[in-house]
């Protein structure tokens, strides 16, 4: 792994994705603000700088990478945050927590091609054999997109201590990816 910096150079798109400096949080913050139809389905409809920075110290303490998403001329256009090994422990698992696309920028496939370039990433380090993620219920768009992605439900709805409701999400790699 590197730095978590990944460039993707897309037929329909040229994006980088790195992790976020202290000096893009009110970037961040935008780009929540201009989620907050997703943060609605959530116990936060609002976006707040205290959100944005509540997420980013619970990558930290996950073994994280909370990310932007910016394109070729360095607009923030999207937030992404994983976890590329020792998800819950298990040095063979990684962690997709976050994806958000702000909302000029949705139905591009611009989530589907950071999704790949991320797990294109994750997937340099021979040992990770399982991605895993989550989709709250009530975003049956969202549960679309990781159905596409390859990603299966692999739990019942789960209550969070943020009172949403959400099911786990997995994804396995053929061991003879080499």
């Amino acid at each position: 792994m590197n730095d978590g910096s990944i460039k993707i150079d897309a037929q329909d798109h040229v994006l980088e994705i790195q992790p976020v400096s202290r000096d893009e949080l009110n970037a961040v913050l935008d780009v929540y603000r201009q989620c907050e139809d997703f943060l609605a389905l959530g116990p936060m409809a609002e976006a707040s700088m205290e959100m944005v920075m509540k997420d980013i110290e619970i990558s930290k303490k996950q073994g994280g990478i909370f990310c932007g998403i910016y394109t070729a001329d360095g607009e923030m256009i999207g937030v992404i945050d994983y976890v590329p090994k020792n998800h819950q422990g298990n040095p063979q698992a990684a962690f997709l927590s976050l994806l958000m696309i702000a909302a000029p920028f949705r139905n591009q496939g611009i989530g589907k091609t950071v999704v790949e370039a991320v797990e294109s990433e994750i997937r340099n380090d021979a040992s990770i054999n399982t991605i895993f993620s989550g989709v709250q219920i009530n975003n049956p768009q969202a549960i679309r997109f990781w159905r596409r992605a390859g990603y299966s439900i692999i739990s019942e709805p789960i209550l969070h201590s943020d009172q949403t409701v959400a099911v786990d999400l997995r994804k396995d790699f053929p061991p003879d990816r080499g």
